[in-house]
């Protein structure tokens, strides 16, 4: 007699009514398992033109035949709802359009291959560019040293500044609604427009190289107030000034940690340039590098467990990347070359623009994080360097003199695409300038 049988049998000795047998006398072989579909991420926030890898896991899948993608909640097309690359049946890349869609209800949808039923989607916020991507530079265009902007197409150019001063050290604030700048000797602070020129330092000694922390509330600079060159910070009205190093070697290329829980700087109080780590507020001092070389310009990683920096170590220009405490250092570019700085983190973190003469020239290259795949971006005669990514990863802006004077250039992530931005006989970037040009967040 087989289990329902018995089942069936004791039911029927017990008088049970035909609901009770429906209820407690079923098969013995249990129902299977529902599929189920999840998406990671399950949301993804995207500059207009970015792009997210999307992976599917399906659970109970008796076929592991996996998923198929769709965008979803959107109507257009590809240039309007964005498209889907690198498809399989576990993972995909979304490419979002270069206009922001209309449709508020975008999303990645992964539907189950073995139950079209069973799906997930990831919803997809994306948001423009402002501007259509701008760079805040310096030039010499009107005689004297000022900032201006222009857009990635090169239109929009605009003098920010207009002042008879030296005005440079551009710098967006994280969201990318002011910008501090130096002018003789002082720091200060402007909206994205140039209006609302404030002084935020205001001292009679040399202030200058404000950087932004992560949540824009503050500003680290050197100054000379006190001796040769310390690091300090101040909110970013300007109040609130403390002092940070105490040194009598002066504090150069200070960044924050991402976190905003640390800086880091050279200096050389022992006679050679070493890489320095503190808190935020100037305590737990740490000398990262202890080396006799020559180590500085140290850039953080997106994730803030690197860091990236220059040195000379080997005999030549190098760059090198360490753990934030200093350790598992590692030679990434290992070139007879100069490999120099100043080096520069995608967004996402998986790659590190650098410049080179390892072509007989200095050019721009780019390489992963990891020191393999070295790639050469620009290929000139001239000097190009100081590549710097666009805040969605798609586009470096760099500096160069094939024109004859500084220019700076926009290319594509892989070098394509070279357009002049500036295209003015006056210095642009390069030599006008002593930093990078300033993507706005």
């Amino acid at each position: 007699m087989t289990m329902r049988q018995c089942i069936w049998t004791a039911c029927v000795a017990c008088g049970f009514l035909p609901v009770a047998l429906v209820s407690g006398c079923g098969d013995e072989t249990a129902a299977p398992t529902p599929i189920s579909v999840s998406v990671l991420p399950t949301n993804a926030s995207l500059l207009a033109g970015g792009f997210q890898d999307f992976t599917a896991m399906v659970a109970n899948d008796p076929g592991t035949k996996g998923v198929t993608w769709t965008i979803t909640g959107c109507v257009g097309g590809a240039a309007a709802c964005g498209s889907l690359t690198n498809v399989t049946n576990t993972t995909t890349t979304y490419a979002a359009p270069t206009p922001v869609p209309s449709d508020a209800h975008l999303g990645v949808t992964a539907t189950s291959v073995t139950d079209n039923t069973k799906s997930f989607t990831a919803t997809v916020a994306i948001t423009a560019m402002r501007n259509g991507g701008e760079i805040a530079f310096e030039t010499f265009r009107d005689g004297n040293r000022e900032i201006y902007v222009v857009k990635v197409d090169g239109s929009g150019v605009l003098n920010l500044t207009n002042n008879l001063a030296s005005d440079g050290f551009p710098v967006w604030s994280p969201d990318g609604t002011k910008l501090a700048f130096h002018r003789n000797g002082e720091i200060y602070a402007m909206n994205a427009d140039g209006s609302g020129q404030l002084n935020l330092t205001n001292n009679p000694a040399f202030d200058c190289c404000a950087v932004w922390s992560a949540d824009g509330k503050k500003l680290a600079f050197q100054s000379t107030r006190d001796d040769g060159g310390e690091l300090y910070v101040m909110n970013a009205d300007g109040s609130g000034v403390i002092r940070l190093t105490n040194n009598l070697a002066p504090e150069f290329a200070h960044a924050w940690s991402p976190d905003g829980t640390k800086l880091t700087f050279y200096s050389d109080p022992d006679g050679n340039a070493e890489i320095y780590v503190m808190n935020a507020d100037g305590t737990g001092l740490v000398n990262l590098t202890h080396n006799p070389a020559f180590d500085c310009c140290a850039v953080w990683s997106p994730d803030g467990t690197k860091l990236a920096f220059y040195t000379n170590r080997d005999g030549n220009g190098e760059i090198y990347v360490m753990n934030a405490d200093g350790s598992g250092l590692r030679n990434l570019t290992n070139s007879s070359a100069e490999d120099d700085t100043p080096a520069a983190w995608s967004p996402d973190g998986t790659r590190i623009a650098f410049a080179t003469n390892r072509d007989g020239n200095r050019e721009a290259y780019v390489m992963n994080a990891d020191g393999l795949a070295v790639t050469r971006l620009t290929n000139n005669p001239a000097v190009d360097w100081c590549a710097d990514w666009s805040p969605d990863g798609t586009k470096l802006a760099f500096f160069t003199n094939r024109d004859g004077n500084a220019e700076i250039y926009v290319m594509n992530a892989d070098g394509s695409g070279q357009l002049n931005l500036t295209n003015n006989p006056a210095a642009d970037g390069g030599q006008a300038a002593t930093r990078c040009a300033s993507w706005r967040p």
